[in-house]
C-alpha cells in the first residue's frame, strides 16, 4: 500500500460528512494515478486547503476557493506524476549507459591485450626467424671448422699436444652445433630424430644426472606420472628440456630449498585452457618443475622466452635455456606456462600432445638401408653455396673414393648435369641457396634421370624437404656434420640405388 492511499485514509473521515465529499474523493483517485511521493504531495495539499477553507464545526469557509483549488491540485498532481515518471525513465537510462560504458570499457580492455599477445607473437615469430638465420650461418661456419679439424686429428695422430689441442678445438665446435640447434629449435627450424618416448623413463633415467646437478642444500623430488605418459619427441630434446628447467630451478635457490618434478596426464579444453597461450584442446603431458626460490617480477615474466634473455651474471648464463623449452614445446604442437611472483617460487609446466596408442622406445619408420655402403669411384654432383663448406665436402668424399662434381650454384649444377648426366649417380645439394632452392633443383634434374638419389644438406630446415622425384631414394643432413656421417649417408643412399 503506497503512503499516498494511506495518507487518503486517514483524511477521509474529515470530508466524509461535508458537501465536498465527492470532490475530495477525486482527489484521492487522481492521487493514487500519480502515485509515489507526487500523490503524496498532492494529498497533502488538498488536505492543507480543505482544512483552511472549512475549519472543524459548521460549514464556513469559502467554498468557491474549495472547488477552484481541486482542478488546480489535480493539474498539478498529473504535472508532478508526469515528471517523476520522466525522471525515472532518465535513471533506466543512466543506468543503462552505466552498464554500457562497463560493457564497452571491458571489450576495450580485451581488445587491448589480444593486440599485446599479437604483438608479442608477431616480436617472437621475427626473433625467431632472424636467430634460426644467424643459426644456419653459424653452422655453414662449424661444418667447416669441424671438417678441417677432422683432418688434422688424422694428420695429428700420436702428437700428444696437437691431440689435445684439436681435441678442445672440438669440443668448442660441438658445444657451438648444441647453442645454434637451441637456436634453431626455438625458431623451429631443425632436424629432430622423432622417437615415441615415454616421460617417465626419462625420468628415471635422468635421476642420477639430475642428482649430481643440484647442490647439496637443495631437496630433489620427481614423482612420475601414474600412467604411460607416451609423447613424440626427440629423446635428446626431452633430456635437454628437463635439464635446463632444473638448472633454472637450482639458479633461482642460491639459499638451498626444494625442488619438484612431476609428470601427469591432463585434459586441455576451453575451461582451463592458459588465456595468453593459443592450444588446441586435447590430452597432454604435463611435465612441471616447481622450486621454492626467489621468483620473478612480472618484467621479468614478460621477457622470460626471449632468446639470450638472462638475469644470471655474464658468462654465466646463454639465456637461451626457456627459449630452448619453448621451442620444443610449440614444435612438438604443446605449450609452456609459468606461474611465479617475487618470494613466491616459480612454477614452469611443459605440455606435449599424448600419444596414447603408442609403444615407448618405437622410433618413426624409416627407410632401412645398409649402414656404410660405397659404390667405388661413383660420380657425385655436388651443389654448396658457401664456398668453404663446399671446399670441405668436397675434400671429405674424394678422401672417401667418389669422383665429385663441384657446383655453386645452381645454374652451375645445370650445366654439370647436362654435360655428365650419364655418369652422375648421386646428387648433394644444399637446402637454401639463391635463386633457386635445393627440392627444386632436385625436381629439374629428376625430370631428366629418374630415381637419382639425393642427399640434401642444410644448416637451416624444419624437416627433410619434399622432392618432385617420385620413387628415389633421399636422406636429409643437418649441419654442421662429421666427415662420417656425411660419408654413411651417401654410403646408404648409393646402397639403396645399387639394390
Amino acid at each position: 500500500m503506497t503512503a499516498a492511499v494511506a495518507l487518503t485514509r486517514v483524511t477521509w473521515p474529515l470530508f466524509a460528512a461535508t458537501p465536498f465529499a465527492p470532490l475530495f474523493t477525486a482527489v484521492a483517485v487522481a492521487t493514487q494515478w500519480g502515485g509515489g511521493p507526487a500523490g503524496l504531495l498532492a494529498v497533502a495539499l488538498a488536505v492543507s486547503s480543505a482544512a483552511i477553507a472549512f475549519p472543524p464545526g459548521p460549514p464556513a469557509g469559502n467554498p468557491r476557493a474549495l472547488i477552484i483549488f481541486i482542478p488546480v491540485s489535480l493539474v498539478a498532481n498529473r504535472i508532478i506524476a508526469g515528471r517523476n515518471r520522466t525522471a525515472a525513465a532518465l535513471r533506466a537510462s543512466e543506468a543503462e549507459l552505466r552498464a554500457s560504458e562497463a560493457e564497452l570499457r571491458a571489450t576495450w580492455d580485451q581488445a587491448r591485450a589480444s593486440e599485446e599477445k599479437l604483438r608479442r607473437a608477431q616480436k617472437m615469430e621475427a626473433v625467431g626467424q632472424l636467430v634460426a638465420g644467424v643459426a644456419h650461418n653459424f653452422n655453414n661456419l662449424l661444418t667447416v671448422t669441424l671438417g678441417y679439424t677432422e683432418i688434422l686429428q688424422e694428420r695429428r695422430r700420436g702428437d700428444e699436444v696437437d691431440e689435445n689441442a684439436l681435441y678442445e678445438i672440438r669440443r668448442a665446435t660441438e658445444r657451438g652445433a648444441a647453442l645454434t640447434r637451441q637456436l634453431l629449435a626455438f625458431g623451429r627450424k631443425y632436424d629432430a630424430a622423432l622417437a615415441r618416448v615415454d616421460i617417465n623413463r626419462t625420468l628415471a633415467d635422468l635421476r642420477d644426472i639430475l642428482t649430481r646437478v643440484i647442490r647439496e642444500d637443495i631437496r630433489l623430488t620427481i614423482a612420475a606420472a601414474p600412467a604411460a605418459a607416451v609423447i613424440l619427441i626427440d629423446p635428446h630434446d626431452l633430456e635437454q628440456v628437463i635439464l635446463n628447467l632444473v638448472i633454472n630451478a637450482r639458479d633461482a635457490l642460491p639459499a638451498g630449498g626444494t625442488i619438484q618434478v612431476d609428470a601427469g596426464r591432463e585434459s586441455i579444453d576451453a575451461t582451463n585452457a592458459p588465456a595468453d597461450v593459443a592450444v588446441t584442446p586435447g590430452e597432454y603431458v604435463r611435465l612441471r618443475v616447481r622450486d621454492d626460490g626467489t621468483g620473478m617480477t612480472p618484467e621479468v615474466r614478460a621477457h622470460l622466452f626471449e632468446p639470450f634473455f638472462t638475469t644470471k651474471e655474464v658468462g654465466e648464463g646463454t639465456g637461451m635455456g626457456l627459449a630452448f623449452v619453448d621451442g620444443i614445446a610449440r614444435h612438438g604442437g604443446g605449450f609452456v606456462t609459468v606461474e611465479t611472483a617475487p618470494g613466491k617460487g616459480t612454477t614452469v609446466s611443459v605440455y606435449f600432445p599424448l600419444t596414447a596408442d603408442a609403444v615407448a622406445g618405437a622410433a618413426l619408420p624409416a627407410a632401412e638401408t645398409p649402414a656404410d655402403r660405397r659404390a667405388a669411384g661413383a660420380t657425385i654432383l655436388l651443389v654448396e653455396d658457401e664456398g668453404p663448406v663446399r671446399m670441405i665436402t668436397t675434400r671429405t668424399l674424394i678422401g672417401a673414393g667418389y669422383r665429385v662434381l663441384a657446383a655453386a650454384t645452381p645454374a652451375q649444377a645445370c650445366a654439370l648435369f647436362e654435360q655428365h648426366t650419364a655418369e652422375i649417380d648421386l646428387l648433394v645439394t644444399d637446402v637454401v641457396m639463391p635463386d633457386l632452392h635445393g627440392p627444386a633443383l632436385a625436381a629439374q634434374l629428376a625430370a631428366k634421370r629418374p630415381g637419382l638419389p639425393v642427399l640434401f644438406v642444410s644448416g637451416y630446415s624444419d624437416s627433410m624437404p619434399p622432392t618432385a622425384a617420385p620413387g628415389a631414394a633421399t636422406a636429409f643432413l643437418a649441419k654442421p656434420f662429421p666427415s662420417a656421417r656425411l660419408i654413411a649417408a651417401v654410403g646408404e643412399l648409393l646402397g639403396a640405388r645399387a639394390n
